[in-house]
């Protein structure tokens, strides 16, 4: 089949899709919102993942972060997975030989106000 020929039967199904579709509107209307929310949802997750999964970290050498976690008993509070407690942090601070340097973080909700 050449080319020419192609283009003519795929513009004859084209042609008889929309007639179809047009016969039965409910269907298109349903088809259309099921596409459209199956590709928003797609788009969404793909970025959500490819922003924190994908994406390197803003940082110089981000292959030689290090994560410190605990596992098991422990006193203190840690506040949640893949944390440790304060005065760990400050030990390991203290005491560190290995690591160029070394952070923590915690959130803390705060609000601003201005004229008043």
């Amino acid at each position: 089949m050449d080319m020419r020929g192609w283009a003519e039967m795929v513009g004859r199904d084209f042609g008889y899709a929309l007639r179809t579709l047009r016969r039965s509107r409910g269907f298109a209307v349903v088809a259309a919102l099921t596409l459209a929310l199956g590709i928003g949802a797609n788009t969404a997750i793909f970025t959500l993942l490819d922003q924190v999964l994908l994406r390197l970290l803003p940082v110089k050498n981000p292959q030689q972060l290090v994560l410190l976690t605990m596992r098991g008993r422990h006193y203190g509070n840690n506040w949640g997975g893949n944390a440790i407690s304060y005065p760990m942090y400050r030990d390991f601070l203290d005491h560190n030989e290995v690591f160029s340097g070394m952070f923590c973080r915690f959130p803390q909700p705060v609000s601003m106000t201005y004229g008043g």
